[in-house]
C-alpha cells in the first residue's frame, strides 16, 4: 500500500531532473564520496591500495544506501523525501542491481589485504543492527552520528592498519565530523534532525562549520603529514557553509545532492597532493 501511494507524486518528473539530482536519486552520491576519500586518504598517507578496495567499498556503500532507501519507502507517504519515492517507483530495478552487486562485492573482497577485508566485514555488524533497529523495530536512531562513525572507520581503516600514527587518527576523526556536518546540512534543509545534538548543530551550523574549517587549517599548518586531508576538509566545510546562501532558491533534493558533492574536494587537491606534504 505504501509503495503504491507514493509513486504517483513523482510520475513525469524524472525527465526534468538535473544530472546532479539523478546522481543522488540513484544512491550514487555516498559511494562516490566513499571511493574518492578512501583513495585520497591512502595517497595522502602513502598507503598502497589495490584498485579493488575503493570499488568494493563503493559497491558495498551503494548496496546499503539503496536497500535502506527501499526500506524507508515503505513508511508513511507524508514522511518520505524524493529519494524514497524514486526508489519505490524503480524498486524492481534496484533489487536486480543489488542482486548483481552483492556477489561482485564478495569477489572483490577476496582480493583485498586480509586486515582490510576483516575490518570492513566487521563493519557489517553495526550496519545490520542499524537496519534492524530502524526498519524492523521502528526505533528512532541518531543516523547522523552513525554515518560519521561508519564513514570515518571505513575510509581510514586501510591507513590505520598500515601505520598507527597521530596524523591518521586525527584525520579519521575529523573526516567523521565532516560526514556528520554533511548530515546536519541535509537535516537543516529537510527539518529532519534525529537527536538533540544534531538539532542544536542545525541551529548553529554556520558557526560550527567555520570553527571546524579553522581547526583543520591549523592541522594543515602544524601537522605536515595530514596537510592534504586537512585542506580537503577545510574546503568541504566551507562549501557546506556556503550552501546556506542557496537554500531559499534550491529544492531539498538538489540541496542534498549539493551537500554530498561538497565532500568531493579531494578531486580539487589531488594534483597538488605531492607538493602539500
Amino acid at each position: 500500500m505504501a509503495t503504491t501511494a507514493i509513486v504517483a507524486p513523482s510520475t513525469g518528473r524524472h525527465s526534468r531532473r538535473a544530472p546532479l539530482e539523478i546522481w543522488h536519486l540513484l544512491s550514487l552520491d555516498a559511494p562516490t564520496v566513499a571511493a574518492v576519500w578512501a583513495v585520497f586518504f591512502a595517497a595522502s598517507f602513502h598507503v598502497v591500495l589495490p584498485w579493488t578496495a575503493p570499488l568494493a567499498l563503493a559497491l558495498a556503500v551503494w548496496i546499503f544506501y539503496a536497500a535502506d532507501r527501499l526500506g524507508d519507502s515503505q513508511h508513511e507517504a507524508s514522511s518520505l523525501e524524493d529519494r524514497h519515492r524514486f526508489h519505490a517507483q524503480h524498486a524492481l530495478g534496484f533489487f536486480v542491481a543489488i542482486g548483481f552487486a552483492l556477489p561482485t562485492v564478495l569477489v572483490l573482497l577476496v582480493e583485498l589485504p586480509h586486515a582490510v577485508r576483516i575490518a570492513w566485514l566487521l563493519l557489517v555488524i553495526p550496519l545490520i543492527a542499524y537496519a534492524a533497529a530502524v526498519h524492523w523495530l521502528k526505533l528512532r536512531v541518531p543516523k547522523e552520528w552513525m554515518v560519521g562513525l561508519f564513514f570515518a572507520t571505513a575510509i581510514a581503516a586501510p591507513c590505520l592498519l598500515h601505520e598507527d600514527k597521530v596524523a591518521e587518527w586525527l584525520c579519521a576523526a575529523a573526516f567523521g565530523i565532516l560526514c556528520w556536518l554533511n548530515c546536519v546540512r541535509i537535516a537543516r534543509a529537510e527539518s529532519a534532525a534525529t537527536d538533540p545534538a544534531t538539532a542544536w548543530a542545525v541551529e548553529h551550523f554556520r558557526s560550527i562549520t567555520l570553527a571546524f574549517a579553522l581547526a583543520n587549517a591549523a592541522i594543515a599548518l602544524f601537522l605536515p603529514p595530514a596537510r592534504g586531508v586537512a585542506l580537503a576538509l577545510v574546503a568541504a566545510a566551507l562549501l557546506l557553509r556556503g550552501l546556506d546562501r542557496l537554500e531559499p532558491r534550491v529544492s531539498a533534493v538538489r540541496m542534498r545532492a549539493l551537500a554530498d558533492a561538497a565532500l568531493l574536494t579531494p578531486l580539487l587537491l589531488w594534483p597538488l597532493l605531492r607538493y602539500l606534504a
